[in-house]
């Protein structure tokens, strides 16, 4: 072998052992969150609907977060924990379990003169409603509530805006809670996917630099 194919495999990782490995499984979130709206849209069974809708909602709101994960996780990957960029990146790993998902975006916002976290601007707006959705579902407090009543303003908002509202005659035994009303209907699933499909095609542009 000559000397300058052995040097080119010397620079490349040709016949060299993987360490580790990390799977980008963000990408399967927001698969399973497109295919999750797609079962509730198409089925009859509004049972089947409630789940379908409860497993979109659980799959967007795992996306980001895993998706930070995973940038993160990349930048101690690639940066020696001698640089200061790389103590830098291991700090953000020893942090995740602690943070909020917005603290650790601003975390890397900041180190990327990237965007941060705004609750009041798209898509960090919606993104909060899902995951104060996903919350209360995966938390379920089981309270009792009035026709119509959400738990908090983010999820009325949210049932006001795809006009849902109980069908109930809230007499005798006919009456509905928010759960019912809101996982019945087929546009949640389809306004979670638009949403969440929408932060992930701006999120290059959301942490690229502002200068």
């Amino acid at each position: 072998m000559n000397t300058e194919v052995e040097n080119d495999m010397n620079d490349t990782c040709a016949g060299k052992p993987i360490q580790s490995t990390m799977h980008m499984f963000s990408s399967e979130f927001l698969a399973g969150c497109k295919k999750f709206a797609e079962l509730a849209a198409s089925s009859d069974c509004e049972q089947d609907v409630r789940l379908f809708n409860t497993s979109c909602i659980i799959n967007a709101a795992c996306y980001l977060e895993a998706k930070v994960n995973e940038e993160i996780s990349i930048g101690v990957i690639c940066y020696d924990e001698t640089e200061a960029e790389g103590r830098s990146w291991r700090t953000f790993q020893n942090l995740q379990k602690k943070l909020t998902v917005q603290e650790k975006w601003d975390l890397v916002a900041n180190k990327q003169n990237g965007t941060l976290w705004n609750k009041g601007s798209e898509p960090f707006q919606s993104f909060e409603t899902i995951a104060s959705l996903r919350n209360e579902l995966v938390h379920y407090k089981g309270a009792f509530l009035s026709k119509d009543e959400a738990p908090n303003k983010k999820i009325s908002g949210l049932m006001d805006s795809l006009n849902v509202s109980s069908k109930a005659a809230w007499i005798e035994d006919d009456c509905s809670s928010w759960v019912t009303d809101l996982l019945g209907s087929k546009e949640l699933s389809s306004w979670v996917f638009s949403r969440i499909n929408e932060f992930n095609e701006s999120y290059h542009d959301l942490r690229s630099s502002k200068i």
